[in-house]
């Protein structure tokens, strides 16, 4: 059963109505027998359910879809049901039961009231309802069943006994009004919709409960009643509004409830009222009191001090005003009735101060009041909408009106809407004004609205038109009444705006204005002595008294003066610089009096102004000042910084006002005075703090001071600047002066100090500079920031940064002949500072530079790329500075790329890193524009450039980029740039080296770098002599070889012209004019060292074949790097020419063609080392079959045959070699030209001076010999050998051992005709063949030994073998065992060859060589003993033994014991032989 019931879906019961009779009649049958409390629960839901369909169908019986049923019988069901619970259930229920009840209370009750006899009953259970409110949990069910009932209730048109109802609404009350424990949301939501259907039922039972409970004061109530009416007025109950009277004595019984969530509960109330219509005319108007009342209260009470524990106070207030703001805020004018209430009373909210804060909604509700009433008068001929009597109300005057609201519209030019409402409000209102300005404000208030359509109005402009509309229209009104009635109204309203605001300045103004053109002179005296005398009523006494005197002046000028000449006269001012401070400055002093003539003058009609300036302004400003510099006889100007401050902007305003009268022939004779005065005033402020706004306004003064004649010298203007410019630049960073102040506030008046500050200076400058029309006083002026944009500090430099950036922007004008090179030079860089401050004002330096000369640049594009500095990232502000030079550097003049270049130079050396880098790319920028041009300042370029390397090279970075403007420069001037640099003095310093290896590296300049020299070497070798400037050439070559630039293509014309220089420079002398000035480091003892020029250009020739061995042009030298020190030398050049004539790669021989093509003509040389040189080089060359293939060596060949005549040895012994050489090279050439060739190598035997002439003919013959037959050689044999048999003794090893060799080779070619002659030519020959065999030269003794056996058979001594076969013998034997051996084996074939050998061997005695001297001893022993006895008795024995005796004294040991050995051999023979000695 409790599954059953509990569980079943209400449209599963609204389904079941035709079954529900059955269940019905079970439910009744076991209602008795329901003991158990979960039961009773089930058959209370049941019921509720049931309860609810049946009265769902007895309602809807059409929409169920079976036939109509008898609803009275299922309610007979439910009504024995209901009562049963009541009567037996109820009173004992359980408190779960209770609620179970209680929701099927209202559904059953609300079912039986369809029911005529079960209404009553029915009615009769609502009070059993009302007692069930006992806790929140469930009085939310409870008010759920009683809004059930009151439905239906309404729906069956019951009308509720009058107690039942009563109880009913205090109950419902209850539930909304409960303080200590307020209702669930839900429970006051389902009473509060009780409330409505009660309003719909009775609403005039409903308001008269209202009206007696809200008279009780507690604030639960009041505001609960007062939330229900509005929530009734929303629900917009067509029955309530019969009642808006009634709602509305009821709203004004909480009026004067103080207490703020009434008064909260209450606006809320009006604002639903109005939005409604639920005003009516005659008893609204309270209501809409009661909104800018509350307005008005909060306000005194926010302004009230506050008290302990207030905040929640303060924040209550606050919403108040809140709510006041927002009821008029979405207040409709419009709405039925609304117009009547509001209008004219409306109007009386707008003048009173209490009201200032709603101004902007109040103006709208006027605004649109008075334009529906024009709309109607358009529509309809006659409107009476507005014409309603204001009652005791009192309206404001038209005066009042316009002063009102002249100054709120000063407002709209901080973007305020009540400010652009007033002046909308002006607009449609002129005839309540005065009628003559309706035509004047039709124009001229559409006009004074376009300014606040954009959005950066100014407040200048924006109080200048609407002081220019108060004049126009006073003058169109030209009504000295109404207009003296409005100076007394602005008056009157100086009290509604405090001292600092935007408004109370502007009313001053506007006062001075209404005074100026009222035309009744007494009255305006008579205003002007009350400002004067009792200043205090108009708030701030000296801002009020000098704006209102300085805008009266300007229409009655006179008059003002002559007021304040009696007033100054009438003070005695006794210590009024102080009086102030005692008297609480109830009276002006005479420092505001300063102020005052100042601004007299700034608005006293100008021409009037001149004639007067001098007497009655300056003086009196001078004699004020000076009383107020003394008190008792001391000097107090520097304490007194009221007294500097406006004394500062009396003179500005003065100098503003003599410069607005453009009277060029007027001047100013207090002007260099008073520029004295500010000098000396902002001289006197500290250097290490800004406290005081004295820089600031003096700089003002300065500038509209140094506007005015007569002109001031350059000097003074420097002077000024300068001293200006030192007092603000060098103070301590921003955030270090901020420090100082104690406040935040503090801080911010020290910031805002700053910035002024430096705008103030920077329209100093601008000023004073752009003024001058000649370019150089404005360059002089410039300079002075010099040494602030390169300073080290950030702070100052950014400071210079940014006022440069004013002077150069906000389109200027520069003098015709101003030069900016220099200037972009200095600023450009800086795009990549530190600070984005300075990159951004740096990179608008630059581009007003090119502006301010009139050059059109791509200012967009520019600036975009400026936005882009802001970055902190390194390589995007040098990415983008440099896209900025590549746009900018095209317009720099070409005449000043000069003093650019110095410019940057000079960064290069001081900047910052970043800035530096900066330096470079834009030095390289403007040479990639304008290199081409720069020929008439190269020079300049070029020394400049040269000065600054020995510093830049202690920045690597730097040197770079200086090396790489040569580079670039030299790209468009290569001959220019090389010129220059071989004017440097030799040797080259590290700096001149690494601009030839910068040029030599850079891709654009490497080719015609190395042209440009080749073609300078060409010229200076021209005439076959070397001088310094082709030292230098080469000494460039060798550092741009030493780079590794490719030579390849080069190479011949390369080498054979440094060859010629090298011979060229032999013995070559280095001028002391030539040398390096620079200063050495020398140790002690040293001795600097003077460069060889010839060892000079042997170095580049030596670093050349070293790159040409790397592209395998050449190889290695044979002699190594000895070959370098033989070349240079001028004993040995030749012989390093052939060694590096050896070491070229013959199988480049297109190279080594080239190169013989063009060394060719250093074979007819003028210069006899040129041909010494040539002709050594070829010498080596003839012998290479391959180039005399491809070569054309047949004239070489020629020239070598003739230079082998020549007088000079060495050229001599190379031509020799040359045609020794071509037997290899050329074997064929050799046999065709015999004849010559022979000829002229035998001559050189003949050389007998020079060995190395002999020798080389020797080589050459031997080469030559062997490929000739004895036919070809038979004419010259006889003459060869001989000539060759006089070198065997030769001091040279390289003679002896060529003259052996020879030999020997002659021994072969020896025929029939001349065997007979050899062999006596080599029995004279076998002396020096047999002691040579043990000469110090193991070559010689080998080519003896061989000689021998080639030699032998021409003697007929072939059995000698035997004993020359000992020599091939590894271990060679004992000199004196071979020569005993030899002589023995000789003696038994031929004693006279003995006997020869014995003739011919005295003269080896003196030998130099003692091994030699030895031999011949030890072989004359030998002979001694094989001789005959008859070749004995032959022997000179006298003569041998004297010899022989007098080597036994030889130094050498050997030649001792050898001689020794021989006496004893001799005396032994002559013993046996019985010859005495």
């Amino acid at each position: 059963m409790n599954d059953t019931f509990s569980f079943v879906p209400f449209t599963a019961v609204s389904q079941s109505i035709p079954f529900m009779m059955m269940t019905l009649l079970t439910m009744q049958t076991m209602l008795r027998l329901v003991e158990d409390e979960g039961m009773r629960q089930t058959f209370c839901i049941a019921l509720e359910k049931f309860s609810k369909a049946i009265y769902k169908y007895v309602n809807h019986w059409k929409d169920f879809p079976y036939p109509k049923l008898d609803a009275n019988r299922l309610s007979d069901k439910i009504f024995m049901l209901f009562r049963y619970i009541m009567e037996k259930w109820a009173p004992q229920a359980s408190p779960i039961n209770t609620l179970t009840i209680v929701k099927v209370h209202g559904p059953t009750v609300s079912l039986l009231l369809h029911r005529e006899d079960f209404c009553e009953y029915a009615l009769s259970q609502v009070p059993w309802l009302l007692i069930q409110y006992k806790d929140k949990e469930s009085d939310f069910y409870v008010t759920q069943s009683l809004k059930q009932i009151l439905t239906a209730a309404v729906l069956y048109d019951i009308v509720l006994p009058k107690n039942l109802r009563r109880s009913i609404l205090t109950s419902l009350l209850h539930q909304i009004c409960r303080v200590p424990e307020p209702p669930i949301k839900e429970n006051k939501i389902e009473a509060s919709s009780c409330f409505l259907i009660l309003a719909h039922a009775n609403p005039a039972d409903l308001l008269e409960f209202f009206d007696e409970q809200i008279r009780n004061t507690n604030e639960a109530v009041r505001t609960g009643i007062l939330n229900l009416l509005r929530s009734t007025i929303n629900a917009e109950e067509p029955r309530f509004r019969n009642h808006t009277t009634s709602i509305e004595k009821t709203v004004k019984v909480v009026m004067g409830d103080l207490n703020v969530k009434v008064r909260k509960s209450t606006l809320l109330l009006i604002q639903t009222m109005c939005e409604k219509g639920y005003i009516e005319a005659r008893e609204g108007w309270p209501l809409i009191d009661y909104i800018f009342s509350q307005f008005a209260m909060s306000n005194r009470n926010l302004e009230k001090p506050m008290k302990y524990n207030s905040q929640d106070e303060e924040n209550e207030e606050k919403s108040i005003q809140e709510t006041s703001l927002e009821v008029l805020k979405y207040l409709d004018p419009l709405v039925i009735g609304m117009p009547q209430v509001l209008w004219p009373r409306i109007l009386t909210f707008v003048v009173p101060k209490e009201y200032t804060g709603t101004l902007e909604y109040l103006f709208n509700i006027i605004r649109i009041l008075v334009m529906a009433e024009e709309k109607k008068k358009h529509d309809t001929q006659e409107s009476t909408a507005l014409v309603v009597s204001t009652g005791a109300v009192k309206l404001p005057s038209p005066q009042q009106l316009l002063a009102r609201l002249l100054v709120i519209a000063m407002l709209a030019s901080l973007g305020q809407l009540c400010g652009a409402s007033a002046i909308g409000l002006l607009k449609i209102v002129p005839e309540i004004i005065h009628p003559k300005l309706v035509d004047l404000w039709k124009t001229r208030l559409p006009e004074l609205l376009k300014p606040l359509e954009g959005s950066n109005s100014s407040i200048v402009l924006w109080e200048t038109m609407l002081l220019q509309l108060l004049k126009e229209s006073l003058w169109k009104i030209s009504d000295v009444a109404w207009t003296s009635q409005l100076s007394r109204d602005f008056s009157q309203q100086m009290s509604s705006y405090s001292n600092s605001s935007m408004e109370k300045k502007f009313l001053w103004k506007a006062l001075g204005t209404t005074l100026a053109s009222c035309q009744d002179e007494d009255f305006v005296s008579s205003q002007i002595k009350e400002f004067l005398v009792t200043p205090s009523q108009l708030g701030d006494q000296r801002q009020g008294t000098t704006s209102i005197l300085g805008y009266c002046s300007e229409n009655h000028f006179g008059i003002v003066l002559k007021v304040l000449k009696t007033f100054q006269d009438k003070e005695k001012f006794f210590i009024n610089r102080c009086k102030g401070l005692f008297s609480g400055k109830k009276s002006l002093t005479k420092t505001d009096l300063i102020l005052i003539y100042g601004a007299v003058a700034l608005h006293a009609p100008k021409q009037q102004l001149l004639d007067r300036l001098d007497q009655d302004i300056m003086a009196q400003i001078l004699l004020l000042y000076s009383q107020c510099s003394q008190v008792l006889g001391v000097s107090v100007i520097n304490k007194d910084m009221d007294l500097q401050m406006s004394f500062t902007r009396s003179i500005t305003e003065i100098g503003i006002a003599i410069q607005d009268a453009e009277d060029y022939k007027f001047q100013f004779t207090y002007k260099e005075m008073l520029i004295g005065f500010m000098l000396d005033l902002i001289k006197d402020e500290p250097l290490n703090s800004l406290a005081s706004p004295v820089r600031w306004k003096v700089l003002i003064a300065i500038r509209y001071l140094s506007k005015l004649k007569p002109q001031l010298s350059l000097n003074n203007h420097l002077n000024i600047l300068e001293e200006n410019i030192r007092r603000l630049l060098p103070l301590p960073p921003l955030e270090k002066l901020k420090s100082e102040g104690e406040t935040e506030k503090d801080k911010e008046h020290i910031s805002f100090l700053y910035e002024r500050s430096m705008d103030a200076l920077g329209k100093l400058l601008r000023s004073m500079i752009w003024d001058d029309t000649d370019a150089q006083n404005c360059e002089e002026m410039f300079n002075l920031l010099r040494m602030w944009l390169v300073s080290q500090k950030e702070w100052e430099r950014e400071r210079a940064f940014q006022i440069t950036s004013k002077i150069l922007t906000n389109d200027i004008e520069a003098p015709q002949n101003f030069r900016i090179g220099s200037l972009v030079g200095l600023l450009a860089p800086h795009s990549c500072d530190t600070l984005p401050t300075i990159r951004q004002a740096a990179t608008s330096a630059t581009i007003g530079l090119f502006c301010a000369k009139g050059i059109s640049l791509e200012v967009d594009r520019l600036q975009g790329l400026q936005e882009g500095l802001e970055s902190n990232d390194e390589q995007v502000q040098i990415k983008i500075s440099s896209k900025i030079a590549k746009i900018v550097c095209k317009f720099i003049p070409n005449e000043e790329i000069q003093a650019f270049l110095e410019e940057t130079l000079d960064g290069l050396e001081t900047l910052n890193p970043m800035c530096t880098k900066a330096c470079g790319i834009w030095m390289i920028a403007a040479l990639k524009e304008h290199g081409a041009v720069l020929e008439d300042q190269l020079l300049e370029i070029l020394n400049a450039t040269y000065h600054h390397m020995p510093v830049l090279r202690q920045k690597e970075e730097s040197f770079q980029f200086m090396l790489e403007a040569i580079s670039q420069i030299a790209s468009f001037h290569m001959d220019a740039v090389v010129n220059n640099l071989l004017q440097k003095p030799l040797p080259f310093d590290r700096d001149t080296k690494a601009l030839w290896k910068s040029l030599a590296e850079n891709p654009a300049s490497s080719g015609k770098l190395m042209r440009a020299l080749i073609k300078k070497l060409e010229a200076k070798l021209e005439e076959d002599l070397a001088g310094i400037d082709a030292i230098s050439v080469a000494c460039a070559m060798y550092e741009v070889i030493l780079t590794g630039t490719h030579i390849t293509h080069l190479y011949p014309e390369l080498f054979t012209l440094l060859l010629k220089l090298v011979s060229c420079s032999l013995g070559l002398k280095m001028p002391t004019s030539t040398l390096s000035q620079r200063r050495h480091v020398m140790q002690h003892g040293e001795r600097q060292q003077i460069p060889d020029p010839c060892r000079l250009s042997t170095a580049t020739l030596k670093c050349l074949q070293a790159q040409a061995m790397k592209e395998g042009l050449a190889k290695e030298s044979d002699e190594g790097d000895n070959l370098w020190n033989l070349l240079s030398s001028p004993d040995t050049h030749h012989i390093g020419v052939c060694a590096l004539a050896r070491s070229m790669a013959v199988w480049q021989h297109g190279v080594i063609l080239d190169i013989m093509e063009h060394l060719l003509s250093s074979l007819t040389s003028s210069s006899e080392n040129y041909r010494v040189t040539g002709t050594a080089f070829f010498s080596e060359l003839m012998k290479e079959p391959i180039l005399w293939k491809h070569g054309n060596l047949r004239d070489v060949l020629i020239f070598m045959d003739q230079s082998a005549w020549d007088s000079n040895a060495i050229l001599r012994q190379m031509a020799i070699r040359g045609l020794g050489n071509t037997a290899w090279g050329a074997p064929h050439k050799v046999k065709k030209h015999k004849q010559i060739m022979l000829e002229s190598i035998i001559r050189g035997l003949y050389h007998l001076a020079r060995t190395e002439v002999v020798c080389e003919s020797l080589k050459a013959l031997k080469k030559i010999l062997e490929l000739l037959t004895e036919r070809d050689i038979s004419f010259y044999f006889k003459e060869i050998v001989l000539q060759t048999r006089t070198f065997f003794e030769d001091e040279q090893d390289d003679v002896r051992l060529t003259a052996i060799l020879l030999f020997e080779d002659l021994a072969s070619l020896t025929g029939r005709r001349w065997k007979i002659f050899f062999a006596e030519e080599v029995k004279k020959s076998m002396i020096s063949f047999l002691l040579h065999l043990w000469d110090p030269n193991p070559k010689i003794g080998a080519a003896c030994r061989d000689v021998l056996i080639i030699c032998i058979p021409f003697l007929g001594l072939q059995e000698l073998y035997g004993v020359l076969d000992h020599l091939l013998e590894q271990d060679l034997p004992r000199a004196r065992d071979f020569y005993k051996q030899f002589c023995m084996k000789l003696a038994r074939k031929n004693q006279e060859i003995l006997w020869i050998l014995h003739t011919h061997s005295f003269t080896f005695f003196a030998s130099s060589w003692e091994i030699i001297r030895s031999a011949a001893v030890k072989l004359t022993d030998a002979i001694i003993l094989h001789l005959t006895s008859q070749y004995v008795e032959l022997l000179d024995r006298e003569q041998l033994s004297m010899r022989l005796q007098a080597l036994r004294q030889d130094p050498c040991i050997s030649v001792q014991r050898a001689a020794e050995a021989a006496l004893q051999t001799l005396l032994r023979r002559c013993k046996e032989t019985s010859i005495p000695l």
